[in-house]
């Protein structure tokens, strides 16, 4: 027995050792996710009173978040604090998700804050407000219009298309601490702070996936998906697109690592919502005389599903009488891979593409034959 126990306490030394060791490592390099969750983006977003959004920005919050640093006006998104409705000048609307609200950018650097320089500098001056943000689909876009936008009396809406947007891809509201936290001691190590921020995102990686099983979603959003045979145009390009991915291999259908699934393209829920969304955006147009725009995002990596699928989108955009502004062409001559802000995110196009971006939508917005 005296042994055995010291063969026992041998083995606990040389596991908590290494432990130790860690511990050390992880303090020293200020590894604290626990004060960064109650401190940081956690302080940046609550949930919103209405149900679409689901969550939205804390007016007049302030912090880091996304990769850089944040500054929530008093009306509750992103930017400088705008003129006010009755204020005389040309106001437009960006709409969309984390591309739209500069994940990892400075403010300055997203396509909406350079699209009113690049206004300006054409010579037409217009305040270009930012309503995006992460996570968001078209429908939480409509929804942001309507609780936020509208006030300002818009002459333009501009709706950021991006490729995730007809998956749900919302950020959780769930978070692995809270303000009870402080006072539990068990926190104090950085290693029992790793284990509960892992445990969380492996819960909201399982919820995201549940959530966007295809007969989840259609039984979710079952009130809000126009059924195929009343969809204004797009359907040679659904059924194109549903037989390719139909004779494609087994692995072109399963969803890889940071890769967008085109079967999401291919699915009536997922487009029949995307339709009731743009119904209810043109009858918005049309009674406050505001001009829409759809701005094709570039997927930053080659997928000729995924461009079979942005075709779809842009023909139901042009029949609910959108404008389609696609910098793919720009996006390709610059190299899409050479514009991601990070090599392993397709998604996300750095300051030079945000520029490619603002660019697009001043040609078209100031050409002759532009609304």
């Amino acid at each position: 027995m005296p042994r055995l126990a010291t063969k026992l306490a041998l083995a606990c030394a040389s596991l908590l050792v290494p432990l130790a060791g860690l511990e050390l490592v992880l303090h020293a390099r200020g590894y604290d996710p626990r004060r960064a969750a109650l401190e940081g983006r956690t302080r940046l977003v609550q949930p919103s009173p209405d149900a679409r959004r689901g969550y939205a920005l804390v007016p007049g919050a302030a912090g880091p978040g996304w990769g850089t640093e944040v500054g929530v006006n008093a009306h509750g998104f992103r930017g400088p604090e705008p003129s006010a409705p009755e204020t005389p000048g040309e106001r437009w609307i960006a709409l969309g998700d984390s591309v739209t609200f500069g994940n990892d950018l400075a403010f300055e650097d997203t396509w909406p804050a350079r699209l009113q320089r690049e206004l300006a500098a054409r010579g037409r001056a217009v305040e270009v407000l930012n309503l995006g943000l992460g996570g968001y689909d078209t429908v939480q876009e409509l929804a942001t219009l309507e609780e936020l936008g509208l006030a300002f009396r818009p002459t333009r809406v501009v709706l950021g298309f991006c490729v995730n947007d007809l998956g749900i891809v919302s950020m959780s509201m769930e978070s692995a601490f809270d303000a009870s936290d402080d006072a539990n001691p068990l926190y104090l190590s950085r290693l029992a702070q790793w284990c509960a921020v892992y445990r969380s995102e492996r819960a909201s990686r399982r919820a995201l996936h549940e959530r966007n099983r295809e007969e989840v979603y259609a039984r979710t959003h079952a009130a809000e998906c126009v059924p195929r045979a009343e969809w204004p145009a797009g359907e040679a390009q659904f059924a194109a697109l549903r037989a390719a991915l139909e004779a494609a291999p087994p692995a072109a259908n399963a969803l890889a690592s940071r890769r967008i699934p085109p079967r999401w393209y291919a699915s009536e829920a997922r487009v029949g919502r995307l339709v009731w969304a743009f119904r209810a955006l043109a009858a918005h147009a049309a009674r406050a005389g505001f001009t829409l725009d759809v701005l094709l995002i570039p997927y930053l990596e080659d997928d000729a599903h995924i461009e079979q699928g942005y075709a779809l989108v842009a023909e139901l955009a042009r029949a609910h009488g959108f404008g389609v502004i696609d910098p793919r062409a720009a996006f390709d001559s610059a190299g899409r891979a050479a514009l991601r802000i990070r090599a392993e995110d397709p998604v996300h196009p750095d300051a030079a593409g945000h520029r490619l971006l603002a660019r697009a939508v001043a040609e078209h917005a100031l050409a002759p034959e532009a609304p």
